[in-house]
């Protein structure tokens, strides 16, 4: 006995008419049918192959894909997110379930799981899940009406030469192309904010970051920010040691800046945050400096195309954010 799918005969319908198969994936949106192109070239190659698209019954053997099979590895899977297939074999084994890693793979693809790349979050301890879970329900209704209008959102970031590109194309009969890496790469560290009026001049400099510097840095980028575009700025930084020394807290006080403290180990609540990854991301695939002089000369061109649009991008993520972290209980979002 055959059968087959009515999307299948479509796919099959529309190829004896002489589409391709895009044509046959734009075809099929129109009458509500989804489908990937990879999908409907494998079936039109079955068919020019078999001369059918039919698929036949199997034997009629019970399969060994049973509920509690499913059940065990569902439950694995949620405990251990990395558990691998050969380890899943070992503690099926071990409760009377002797299956092939083949059969296995198929299960776990059979509930949903898929391998991808681990998103990177934050480590939040307990005490700060609580402060940020407290932020975000005292800030959840101004992020969707107000989105934070008047705060300006400021943080450092560390950028060096690096090597580029760790993949590239290349002939199968020909060797890996060397990527130059250097073993000290140079390394420079920006400051800057942004708001929703836009973005503060960005401070390039080199060393390391003390209370001192970090005052002169503020200097340079915060007071002429405030004196141009908004005296009543609330000022965000995260809690780094340097941004809440006594020193640093007393020139706050004498320059009468508004200081907004946000939660301890929230980076996903700074929007800056993905700008900076903007910039490398830029850095790594535009410019591809080789010495400092380019590197700095990349980071000064990228921040001149920072418009107000892109900063108020930025910043309405949060809408999506602050909720998350209320859904999370103060715990990694993810974002």
């Amino acid at each position: 006995m055959v059968y087959s799918t009515y999307k299948q005969q479509r796919i099959i319908y529309f190829y004896s008419l002489g589409y391709k198969s895009t044509s046959i994936v734009e075809l099929l949106r129109e009458e509500s049918l989804n489908v990937k192109v990879s999908a409907v070239c494998r079936l039109i190659k079955k068919y020019k192959e078999t001369g059918t698209i039919a698929r036949r019954m199997g034997s009629g053997r019970p399969t060994k894909i049973t509920p509690e099979v499913l059940r065990i590895v569902e439950e694995q899977m949620k405990k251990d997110d990395e558990t691998t297939a050969v380890q899943l074999q070992k503690i099926l084994v071990d409760k009377g379930h002797a299956l092939s890693l083949k059969t296995i793979l198929t299960s776990r693809l059979k509930l949903g799981w898929t391998f991808r790349g681990s998103a990177y979050c934050q480590v939040i301890r307990d005490a700060n899940k609580q402060k940020r879970l407290m932020w975000a329900t005292e800030n959840l209704a101004e992020v969707q009406h107000n989105g934070f209008k008047d705060v300006l959102w400021t943080d450092e970031c560390s950028v060096q030469l690096e090597q580029h590109k760790r993949f590239c194309y290349r002939k199968k009969s020909e060797p890996p192309r060397p990527k130059p890496r250097p073993k000290h790469p140079c390394k420079v560290h920006v400051w800057a904010g942004i708001s929703q009026e836009g973005k503060t001049p960005i401070v390039i400099f080199s060393g390391i970051m003390n209370a001192g510097g970090f005052i002169e840095v503020l200097e340079n980028g915060l007071i002429p920010y405030l004196e141009n575009i908004n005296r009543n700025t609330r000022f965000m930084q995260d809690n780094d040691p340097k941004h809440t020394s006594k020193k640093v807290k007393s020139w706050l006080e004498c320059k009468d800046v508004n200081w907004w403290k946000t939660p301890a180990e929230s980076p996903d609540l700074n929007p800056i945050e993905n700008l900076w990854h903007e910039l490398k991301e830029y850095l790594r695939r535009e410019v591809k400096a080789t010495n400092k002089e380019e590197l700095v000369s990349g980071i000064l061109k990228f921040w001149e195309s920072v418009d107000t649009t892109k900063c108020k991008k930025y910043i309405n993520h949060l809408k999506k954010v602050v909720p998350k972290v209320i859904e999370k209980n103060g715990g990694p979002t993810g974002y």
